[in-house]
């Protein structure tokens, strides 16, 4: 038998929700070949990271046969493709088992892409011959599959597919260890009440050391009192807010603590960010009254709230107060902790509201788990509005270790970090991956440190980072967390001992104490062993939903069938992810159009949207510039103007940054006469993707060029400039003179590291600001030849 030359019965679908998945089950048992394959089609997009290309037939009943090719497929959010469609063990070869009507199974690990063939047999049935990659890890996967196969063909006729039970008992049962239930926490459940427990035990410890000041627990709690009593004088209590404009410091801390003494929610308001930004947060956060430091006071004046400003001074200036100054008020674990915003795709941000008792749950379980307590000293590198800065303040403060906080005017210099490391005696490391990088390229050979634990979230793990982190401090854990800032700080946890060769990333782990993780296809059950899914976060850690946003909560905070207790609910992550056979969740990218750029989440739509409010603009599209493992580096944004108007560039990046943090500014601006599309006429997105890689490649191809400019800056500088680019950045040579910061892939994270190295090197207080408006190497060389030894302490912001 041979194929015939032309397709005849091509399968189709756009994806998972597609109506071939719902096919009826008798189209599997049917006598024509064509209708068992397109069954298959649909059983088969269970295991998801496969794409049909072609079924073909021949018209001659006796010589009938068809095949099914299956090609890998991209795999969203990664950029590269797997080799493995069923995960079939090398050497695995079953024949003869008989699965319903005469059907049987063949599996032929040599053979990639896979292959099922259908063909008929003397007595007239049919047999099914797979023929698949092979997977080596998984000795039961062959079985697996054909007890799915099993399964559906057993099942009665007017069934669908997805009304089938097709787990086997040791799935189910996986699914169930994984999530099982815990015991409920203990008394207190609250944060502040968590710190009240460890003043009370050691008064005299140190909470917070931010350079030549240390502050015990006693000295914290009595002005976080006095404070408190300020914020009640406004009629703040439960079920108010309270804003915290404060930058990352001790008086952010006493801020926070304060107004959770009140019984009211914090919402952090970071003074850095644009004034544009900032009144949006204050008025979508309800902002009842705001607390701010010198820099967040200069800047929190927001007529369209109305919110009174309380200025906080230095702390040790503070005034102090027992516990007997505050008015009594009751809270429990369900009450409203703290507000956090996310990028929102509508345009505006959106304010998860997270409660008391799941952050309690996962602090205490990371706690528990690695021995976090008096003694320790945790490092506090994150920004005040991001969530890992709650997580860095509480988890110290609950379990009666030190936070220690970079020095004013140095918070993102990673010099200064190494310092504290090595002089300042910390223990834990928290932070986003990138961070972690930028931290052990500073950190070099020949320093010594304390650090026993690394907890990394909040975006991927480079697999090599593990390594990377232990060659610095072999004596150190190094633990991957996972989750969602509208479900908890971290919700899932893996211990990382030796890294896989064959892992395309760091596992995403198992859920913590009291939270669970369902990987479930889009009919809500539960998907089998590496089977794609979308990934829904339960348990204690989900927050309460989104901020006057009721379709948005409506459409990622859903009830949850799997728990028994009353009102449960799964938060819908839009992470694709896939349960592995030993129970650890793995991740494999985003079924939308979110990304994270140095460990915070984007959603692109929202950039999208405040560049279409600009005049000259007719249409915009933002898409992530990856490297060579997939993962988001920059942003590039490509825009259409409207009619004869005219959009610059520079224009551009101006309204974007009156409007937005530096983080979510693109690195590349385009202007085109029209966007491209795709065949259906929608916006062609893996174009744009593609653009925008190759204009990457060809700035920093065309930045080696050498080029001059008469600036008047030292050579040597210029040179020193040209190399920092080279090394922070990640370039294949060293850019010239006309190399633009930007073009290269510049942002906001590389700026500060190259800003610190420029400073050390050269004695300037040389800031971000500045390196993103001078952009060229040759222009940046000159601000800094200018400004050569006039300071002796960087600021980089």
């Amino acid at each position: 038998m041979t194929e015939h030359a032309d397709p005849v019965l091509p399968v189709l679908w756009s994806d998972r929700t597609g109506a071939v998945e719902s096919a009826p089950l008798s189209g599997l048992r049917a006598g024509a070949p064509s209708d068992l394959a397109a069954g298959l089609c649909a059983l088969l997009l269970r295991y998801g990271g496969v794409r049909p290309v072609t079924v073909w037939g021949r018209a001659d009943d006796a010589e009938a046969w068809t095949a099914w090719r299956v090609e890998p497929a991209e795999l969203a959010g990664t950029g590269s493709s797997t080799p493995t469609l069923l995960s079939c063990r090398a050497a695995f070869s079953r024949r003869g088992a008989a699965f319903g009507a005469g059907l049987e199974l063949s599996v032929d690990p040599q053979s990639s892409p896979a292959v099922f063939a259908l063909s008929p047999a003397e007595d007239g049935t049919w047999t099914l011959r797979l023929r698949a990659a092979a997977r080596p890890d998984d000795e039961q996967a062959p079985d697996r599959i054909a007890a799915h196969l099993a399964a559906y063909l057993a099942a009665p006729d007017e069934l669908r597919i997805d009304q089938v039970e097709h787990l086997t008992a040791a799935e189910r049962e996986l699914v169930a260890e994984v999530n099982r239930p815990q015991p409920p926490l203990t008394e207190p459940v609250c944060l502040h009440h968590r710190v009240e427990r460890q003043v009370a035990a050691g008064p005299e410890r140190i909470a917070v050391v931010q350079g030549s000041l240390s502050l015990t627990y006693g000295e914290l709690d009595a002005r976080a009192n006095a404070l408190a009593v300020r914020i009640a004088g406004h009629g703040v209590g439960p079920g108010g807010r309270v804003g915290v404009a404060a930058t990352r410091s001790a008086e952010l801390v006493v801020a926070a603590y304060a107004a959770l003494k009140t019984g009211a929610a914090f919402v952090p308001l970071d003074p850095m960010l644009p004034a544009h930004r900032r009144e949006v947060l204050h008025r979508l956060g309800r902002v009842d009254v705001v607390v701010a430091d010198a820099a967040g006071a200069a800047n929190s004046g927001d007529p369209t709230t109305g919110a009174p400003v309380i200025p906080l001074g230095p702390v040790e200036e503070l005034p102090t107060a027992g516990r007997e100054a505050l008015p009594e008020v009751e809270v429990t674990g369900r009450d409203l902790a703290y507000v956090i915003f996310t990028s929102g795709s509508s345009g505006e941000p959106k304010g998860a509201l997270l409660d008391h008792v799941g952050r309690t749950s996962m602090i205490l379980d990371l706690s528990s788990r690695y021995g976090l307590g008096p003694g320790d000293r945790i490092l506090g590198v994150s920004s005040p509005s991001f969530d890992m800065t709650v997580y860095d303040v509480f988890a110290a403060l609950m379990t009666g270790a030190t936070l220690v906080l970079p020095e004013r005017g140095r918070e993102n210099d990673v010099e200064h970090w190494a310092e504290l490391v090595e002089h300042a005696g910390i223990t834990v490391w928290h932070s986003v991956p990138s961070s972690l990088a930028q931290f052990l390229r500073t950190w070099g050979t020949g320093r010594t440190g304390a650090l026993r634990a690394f907890l990394l979230g909040g975006d991927w793990i480079p697999v090599a980072q593990p390594e990377a982190t232990r060659a610095a401090f072999p004596q150190a854990r190094f633990i991957s967390l996972g989750g969602a800032t509208e479900v908890s700080v971290d919700s899932t946890y893996y211990d990382v001992a030796d890294v896989d060769p064959r892992w395309r990333s760091i596992p995403y782990g198992r859920p913590m104490t009291n939270q669970s993780a369902y990987v479930l296809d889009s009919f809500g059950t539960p998907a089998g062993v590496d089977q794609l899914g979308e990934l829904f976060l339960g348990g204690l850690g989900v927050g309460w939903g989104y901020q006057d946003r009721p379709s948005f909560t409506a459409e990622r905070f859903l009830p949850d069938p799997f728990s028994a207790v009353p009102g449960a609910r799964l938060y819908r992550t839009g992470d694709l992810a896939r349960l592995r056979a030993d129970g650890e969740l793995e991740l494999i990218g985003r079924v939308d159009h979110q990304v994270k750029i140095g460990g915070v989440r984007i959603e692109l739509g929202e950039i999208q949207s405040c560049l279409r409010e600009h005049p000259a603009v007719a249409d915009a599209v933002v898409v992530p510039v990856r490297d060579p493992a997939g993962i988001a580096q920059s942003l590039a944004a490509y825009v259409s103007v409207a009619g004869p108007a005219e959009a610059s560039v520079d224009g551009l990046r101006a309204h974007l940054r009156e409007r937005l943090p530096e983080s979510m500014v693109p690195a590349r601006v385009s202007v085109l006469a029209e966007l491209p599309v795709n065949q259906n006429g929608k916006i062609a997105r893996p174009e744009l993707e593609r653009l925008a890689a190759e204009a990457t490649a060809t700035a920093g191809a065309t930045a080696s060029s050498g080029a001059t400019t008469e600036d008047g800056s030292d050579p040597a500088v210029r040179t020193a400039v040209g190399e920092t680019w080279h090394e922070v950045l990640g370039l294949a040579e060293v850019p010239g003179a006309a190399a633009s910061f930007i073009d290269l892939g510049g942002n906001s994270l590389a700026a500060i590291q190259v800003v610190g190295r420029l400073n050390r090197r050269f004695g300037t207080a040389l800031k971000v600001a500045d390196l993103i408006a001078a952009d060229t190497v040759a222009k940046v060389a000159a601000i800094v030849t200018e400004r050569r030894g006039t300071s002796t302490r960087p600021s980089l912001l």
